[in-house]
């Protein structure tokens, strides 16, 4: 359970983000309103990125090999706070929300908390990548006995003491259902809260939508065989 917030580690994965990841680290600097740690952990970009990063207040982890999943992981394991937030940096979550999602998750006493886009006023979302997800969320709340809105959110409010209870494999895209998928079997509080999701200004979406699909219906069924 989640009832007090003594320090907040923000984890963002980037990589070739040079356009979008200095308004991210700013926002999140002027937004949260909480004692925090920013870790950016970079797959080695060539953009301009690395600079940025080095520039601001942020601690910066080089992680050579290439995996969303990868990165977040990493920077999860050098996390500090008793509250990890992990986020984007492409620029495409509503940011001003943070506060949102800790202070949700404490009302609520809940090991994590998703910031859910089904409810953005502006439909950001582009239709291939609307569909997925529903599919998606639908599947996953068959097989998991959940009431979810949004299982592909990547803007998260985790508590760290869940995380350390969990152990996870996946390296790229299915990182965030894996989670979903330890959090679930182990009966960890899960919430959400209704947030925005923006079009992304800078740079090629990482998202390969048919082949991490294929990957995170793999990790659904996986899970229904292993452990928590």
């Amino acid at each position: 359970m989640t009832t007090k917030v003594n320090l907040v580690s923000v984890v963002i994965p980037t990589l070739n983000e040079a356009g979008n990841i200095r308004e991210t680290l700013e926002t999140i600097e002027r937004e949260l309103r909480y004692p925090k740690e920013i870790i950016v952990v970079d797959g080695n970009s060539n953009d301009g990125t690395l600079e940025i990063a080095k520039d601001s207040n942020c601690r910066l982890i080089v992680e050579p090999r290439r995996g969303y999943g990868l990165a977040l992981r990493v920077g999860m394991k050098h996390a500090k706070g008793d509250v990890v937030i992990m986020v984007d940096g492409d620029g495409t979550y509503e940011l001003k929300h943070v506060n949102l999602l800790l202070e949700r998750m404490m009302e609520t006493d809940a090991e994590m908390c998703l910031a859910t886009r089904m409810y953005d006023p502006n439909k950001a979302m582009g239709l291939l990548n609307f569909i997925g997800n529903k599919i998606i969320t639908f599947c996953f709340n068959m097989l998991y006995k959940q009431n979810f809105s949004d299982t592909q959110s990547g803007f998260r409010a985790i508590s760290r003491a869940a995380l350390e209870k969990s152990e996870f494999i996946e390296t790229d895209m299915a990182f965030a259902t894996e989670m979903l998928i330890k959090f679930a079997k182990k009966g960890f509080r899960m919430v959400e809260v209704p947030s925005s999701y923006k079009v992304r200004k800078y740079g090629k979406p990482k998202l390969r939508p048919f082949k991490s699909g294929i990957e995170i219906f793999a990790t659904m069924l996986k899970g229904l065989r292993v452990r928590a």
